[in-house]
């Protein structure tokens, strides 16, 4: 049972650490934000703060990789589905974003973020299976083309709706980009 106390309490004080450095983001280029605005941030004490990280890089780089993780779960799902059917897919990851709208929009203007990058190369076809998985149709050439178009004008349009506020649902962003997709997955 103390264990459990303990790791909720972790949780807990790790959550308001980051909820923490997002706020200081909002305001602060990340290079700039200091242990101790964080630590006054979260009302927590320095020593605190390095029980759990070993600086302010440390609370974003362990940020980004927990989104990181939640996001490839939604790419995963993706491959799963076959080209032209997989709305409900993209549905779940728009919402999942606009939850997490104020987290995504501070990443994407921080200048140290890797996350963008590291989804799109992870995600990258590995083999001829999968590219012929992801592209239903075309000269398999084009794939590696083609799927810099798909991965960057998604990351171009994620960018544009939260510099937009978001006025758009999840549901009409999850439609669209569908629609833009279709063309360039199902292409011969």
């Amino acid at each position: 049972m103390r264990n459990q106390q303990e790791d909720r309490r972790s949780r807990k004080t790790k959550s308001l650490i980051q909820k923490a450095l997002i706020e200081q983001l909002s305001t602060q280029e990340l290079k700039d934000i200091s242990v101790s605005e964080i630590a006054v941030r979260a009302d927590i004490n320095r020593g605190t703060f390095y029980l759990h990280y070993r600086d302010v890089y440390d609370v974003f780089e362990q940020l980004e990789q927990g989104l990181f993780a939640e996001f490839m779960i939604f790419i995963a799902k993706y491959k799963e589905y076959p080209a032209g059917s997989r709305i409900s897919v993209l549905l779940d990851l728009f919402q999942y974003i606009a939850a997490n709208s104020e987290v995504f929009t501070i990443i994407l203007h921080t200048k140290e973020a890797t996350i963008l990058s590291r989804i799109i190369e992870s995600s990258r076809p590995q083999n001829k299976d999968e590219w012929e998985g992801l592209f239903d149709g075309g000269d398999i050439t084009s794939f590696d083309y083609r799927y810099e178009f798909v991965a960057y004008g998604c990351v171009a349009m994620l960018r544009r709706w939260f510099e937009g506020g978001m006025v758009q649902s999840a549901e009409q962003m999850a439609t669209l980009a569908e629609e833009l997709m279709a063309g360039i997955l199902t292409a011969s």
